[in-house]
């Protein structure tokens, strides 16, 4: 994705989830919906301009919090992870267009959540974000290539070392040992130094 869309994708992500709990009572001090006392059926604006539907796609957003806020085993609203935190802040600035609500109301609806996951995202911060994770999978790489180098190298010394007691250190002890000797030993370790292919 680009800074841009990273923005409208991260930017409305919260630090926890929004508890179910907590945000009916906001809106019951806010007085915008709560559940009447003997039916336990939701009233209040919110729910007025739900049914209304006014604005169809907030009236569809209204219904979706409601429905969830209405399942026993619903604990929270899941506003750290996607596509819910977009769904709210969608519902919540779509709701304070029309005036429904404040932004002092959606400013208490994130701080239930914990705040913004990500409050000083912009063009910037997701650029500097992009070139750290670049520099670290380039020192990734460069440490995997020097880890692998370093286990080649073993394999060679150890591939060195038997050839080595093989062909050389017998001719430490051999009186009759000459130049040639040393030649033909040589020659035959580097021409075994590649061990053959696994059968």
């Amino acid at each position: 994705m680009t800074n841009e869309e990273a923005i409208v994708y991260f930017g409305p992500i919260t630090t926890s989830y929004v508890p179910c709990g907590d945000l009916e009572n906001l809106l019951g001090w806010a007085d915008l919906a709560k559940r009447n006392a003997v039916s336990g059926a939701w009233e209040g604006s919110l729910i007025d301009f739900m049914n209304s539907d006014a604005v169809p796609a907030l009236s569809d957003g209204l219904r979706e919090l409601f429905s969830h806020l209405n399942k026993p085993r619903s604990v929270g609203c899941d506003t750290d992870s996607q596509p819910w935190a977009s769904k709210m802040a969608d519902l919540l600035g779509g709701l304070e267009a029309v005036n429904m609500i404040d932004a002092s109301f959606t400013a208490d609806v994130v701080a239930l959540a914990g705040g913004y996951a990500y409050p000083s995202l912009d063009v910037d911060a997701v650029q500097l974000l992009r070139d750290e994770e670049a520099q670290r999978v380039l020192d990734q790489e460069a440490a995997d290539a020097e880890a692998a180098a370093r286990v080649e190298f073993d394999v060679n010394m150890v591939r060195y070392n038997e050839l080595y007691n093989i062909h050389i250190a017998p001719l430490a002890v051999d009186q009759d040992a000459d130049d040639s000797s040393w030649v033909t030993a040589l020659q035959a370790m580097s021409d075994n130094f590649v061990a053959p292919p696994a059968e």
